[in-house]
């Protein structure tokens, strides 16, 4: 049976049919529970309430129960994808904000349940996925913006598609990677794809180019740069030190380990680096972090900080 197009359509008619509803809501529990091989036929009659015959009438076999069950829970996908694409956002923001997402969403799923979804977009036509479309989409208007240089627009979607698949079913296949770390590989991975598949590169020190990016993510170039007298190449230097500072790594640290006195202390330092550096935006993002500490709550603090860190990510992949 090719897993694909049919299973979603089966899926989807599955759930205007209340038995139909029934066997995949139960399917789901016992692969979130006990994981696709303790899945059987028997086990999904036995807990619906559902007769064999009557699973048999909507799907072939266990793999066809399977196709259509993994289809059901690819479809917020698409919705994660459509609330967090922003048409007048740059390709690589939007690739980050975008993966980040779902892999929020898939770091919840078991190892074999990511491989069910690695299946089915994988096999899915290259030209009818509605993923790959999608993603197709986004790599014209980047294209359209200036953002990328692209003519294979599908077989790039597919390559971006199955390369984070194949990302995710790595780092939940480990038992050892927490999400953190997985957020940090993540990253890498985006950077190295946005530069490999033609997407730009990387800007010269003194070109136009990289300081109208840099403006348009919301750096005062022009006042951070009459600070240091015109020289671009000790402001990309001075930039680049202050993403790669410490304190950036161990502010997360303190708040993850409750210490709010020296995560302010860490925040408060940043945010004033920040604004000598015309890193408006960074700074910002900051000062809401500042505020959050400065009476010793934590309350909050994760999210702000992670707030900061995106602010960083859409700055640091041009230095």
């Amino acid at each position: 049976m090719v897993y694909g197009e049919e299973e979603a359509q089966s899926s989807a008619m599955m759930t205007d049919d209340n038995v139909g509803r029934r066997i995949l809501d139960t399917a789901v529990a016992i692969i979130g529970r006990e994981g696709y091989e303790n899945l059987t036929i028997r086990k999904v009659a036995k807990e619906s309430g559902c007769s064999n015959s009557a699973i048999y009438q909507r799907f072939e076999d266990k793999n066809a129960l399977a196709c259509a069950v993994a289809a059901l829970q690819a479809r917020p996908f698409l919705m994660i994808m459509d609330e967090t694409y922003a048409k007048d956002v740059d390709l690589y923001t939007n690739l980050d904000r975008i993966t980040r997402r779902l892999l929020d969403r898939l770091f919840s799923f078991r190892a074999d349940a990511v491989h069910m979804q690695v299946v089915y977009h994988g096999k899915m036509d290259m030209t009818a996925s509605p993923f790959v479309l999608r993603i197709g989409e986004y790599l014209k208007n980047a294209v359209a913006r200036g953002d990328a240089n692209i003519t294979n627009i599908n077989e790039t979607a597919f390559f971006l598609l199955s390369s984070f698949m194949g990302f995710v079913q790595m780092v939940r296949t480990n038992e050892r990677m927490d999400r953190e770390t997985a957020g940090r590989l993540l990253e890498v991975q985006n950077r190295s794809i946005y530069y490999g598949i033609g997407s730009g590169t990387r800007p010269e020190n003194g070109s136009d180019t990289l300081w109208k990016l840099l403006r348009e993510r919301g750096v005062d170039v022009d006042k951070a740069l009459a600070r240091m007298k015109g020289n671009k190449e000790a402001y990309r230097n001075f930039l680049i030190e202050f993403f790669g500072d410490p304190d950036l790594e161990a502010l997360g640290v303190a708040i993850r380990a409750g210490d709010a006195k020296s995560a302010f202390e860490y925040a408060h330092g940043m945010k004033g680096m920040a604004a000598n550096l015309g890193l408006d935006t960074v700074r910002g993002r900051l000062s809401v972090l500042v505020e959050i500490l400065r009476p010793g709550g934590l309350e909050g603090a994760q999210k702000a900080y992670n707030d900061v860190m995106e602010a960083c990510r859409c700055i640091t992949v041009l230095l």
